[in-house]
């Protein structure tokens, strides 16, 4: 019988939780900014390590964004969120603490004050 509901399904009932384990960066884009900065030749092996590693950061990333959003009572992610989420990361503050990210607004230092801390004792 009819439900009322088109034939489609409950938002309720489907959660968007997992993780998605696709192609998120292609090996031959990689390929080529690599041989375009090194003027090189590249490996296939070399390709899918730093399209691994890029993955990788990404999630990192994304992962305190979401956290960020979350402590914010935010559902929408916003480049504040990416930017709280590298600078209160000590492994990402060290790899990104010279990005500059659009609308993000200031960055934090409390990462350059512990490892500060960390030096004198």
């Amino acid at each position: 019988m009819a439900s009322g509901k088109g034939g489609k399904k409950d938002p309720q009932s489907s959660t968007k939780d997992t993780i998605y384990h696709g192609n998120v960066v292609k090996s031959s884009h990689v390929k080529k900014i690599l041989k375009d900065c090194s003027k090189q030749r590249i490996s296939k092996d070399a390709c899918k390590a730093v399209s691994t590693a890029l993955i990788y950061i990404l999630g990192e990333i994304m992962d305190g964004a979401k956290n960020a959003a979350n402590a914010d009572h935010k559902r929408k992610i916003i480049p504040k969120h990416i930017n709280s989420s590298i600078c209160n990361d000590v492994e990402l503050n060290h790899i990104g603490h010279n990005w500059i990210i659009k609308s993000g607004g200031v960055k934090g230092n409390l990462a350059t004050q512990e490892t500060t801390k960390k030096n004198m004792d």
